[in-house]
């Protein structure tokens, strides 16, 4: 099954011309035949079967058929994960759109040591993981933002909870909120910032066991328990 993310409308008859990119994959990587189909979302108005049609070996044109699933949004979920290495922040992206997240949004801490952040390759990593893991829409991808202002940007009936190897409690309950997983940078947060997050009335202090997790680690684990207790 060959899915792709079209950020165009959908609906019946239309019809819609891949970039040189998407081109390519059908062609040449999946080595698709004219008549091939191909499924498309939008994060809006659902899924759709497509057919291809091949004009050159650049060029192709894919004729929506039907409408195959209803659109349903992804319940609200934000991972903010400090910016890491390159490597590992791309398994982060890849692996929260997989769990589940509806946003990501990337933070500066004090130990952040990687400050760059490319927006649109964050977005097109979010979309190849939507388009493999059959989900419907991708996760909004923001700009990096500082720890101080972070709150600022949240939802108002937002928790936060931050994972620390000195939380305060292991376990949380599904409620009427909007979650949001703080991961700190390798090396952790600062006493200054725990202090700042602990003097925060919608902060939970959390710890995942015993041992030391690395941020991509913490990321995967944390919202891997979070989607257990609400699947």
């Amino acid at each position: 099954m060959i899915r792709l993310f079209i950020n165009e409308d959908l609906f019946v008859d239309k019809k819609i011309i891949p970039d040189e990119k998407k081109a390519h994959y059908l062609i040449h990587v999946m080595r698709l035949q004219n008549g091939g189909e191909v499924y498309l979302f939008n994060g809006k108005d659902g899924e759709f079967l497509s057919e291809l049609e091949i004009f050159s070996k650049k060029k192709c044109i894919l004729h929506v058929v039907k409408k195959v699933k209803d659109f349903q949004k992804t319940p609200p979920c934000i991972l903010c994960p400090a910016i890491i290495k390159k490597e590992n922040m791309d398994f982060v992206l890849q692996k929260a759109t997989e769990l589940g997240v509806s946003e990501i949004m990337p933070v500066i801490t004090e130990r952040t040591v990687v400050r760059g952040f490319n927006i649109e390759r964050a977005q097109s990593i979010v979309a190849e993981a939507a388009e493999q893991s059959e989900r419907l829409d991708c996760p909004l991808v923001h700009a990096p933002i500082s720890l101080m202002d972070l709150f600022d940007k949240l939802p108002q009936n937002t928790n936060v909870f931050f994972l620390s190897e000195r939380g305060l409690t292991d376990s949380f309950e599904k409620k009427d909120i909007v979650p949001a997983f703080l991961i700190g940078p390798e090396g952790g947060f600062t006493e200054k910032e725990v202090s700042f997050l602990n003097n925060r009335k919608e902060v939970i202090s959390l710890h995942l066991g015993n041992t030391i997790l690395r941020a991509e680690t913490a990321s995967i684990a944390i919202l891997s328990c979070w989607q257990y207790r609400i699947f």
